[in-house]
């Protein structure tokens, strides 16, 4: 569940600012100019319904390696800017977008709070079945528990 809630408060702090997602994709300086206006603006609501999904137990290992997956890619897009010498704020719980020549750069630790981020999340890919998941719940509906009879060998 915290998983969840990290994807859908980062989502849902960014869903009212398409203008700030699209200078903060940008600001990373990796994709073309074509892909920056659908990737900025996609990005808040695959994280909202990540957040949903892994919250409420929905296809959890699906929603983990997919969580995985994107925080390597925030984690390779972060390193990158870093290497490069851009000055950005990441837009990880914001929007971001290039920094003045006086403010800090956080890369450090939004590298290392991803990193952890990852791993939380490929645990979780491993180990999806948690208590209260629906994935669960689902799984016992499908399967009907066997009756004495079903297990002992029959003779005819």
């Amino acid at each position: 569940m915290g998983l969840g809630a990290v994807w859908l408060v980062a989502g849902l702090l960014k869903v009212d600012d398409p203008d700030g997602m699209v200078r903060s994709v940008r600001a990373f300086r990796i994709l073309p100019e074509s892909l920056v206006h659908p990737v900025a603006y996609a990005v808040p609501f695959v994280e909202i319904a990540l957040g949903v999904l892994l919250i409420v137990g929905l296809t959890v290992r699906l929603g983990a390696f997919v969580s995985a997956a994107l925080f390597a890619v925030y984690i390779a897009a972060i390193s990158s800017a870093a290497a490069r010498g851009l000055r950005i704020d990441c837009g990880c719980f914001s929007t971001g977008g290039d920094l003045t020549a006086e403010a800090p750069t956080h890369y450090t630790e939004e590298i290392v709070r991803d990193s952890a981020l990852l791993l939380a999340s490929l645990l979780l890919a491993r180990w999806p079945d948690g208590f209260l998941t629906v994935d669960r719940l689902l799984d016992r509906t499908s399967h009907p528990p066997l009756d004495d009879e079903d297990d002992q060998v029959r003779e005819d």
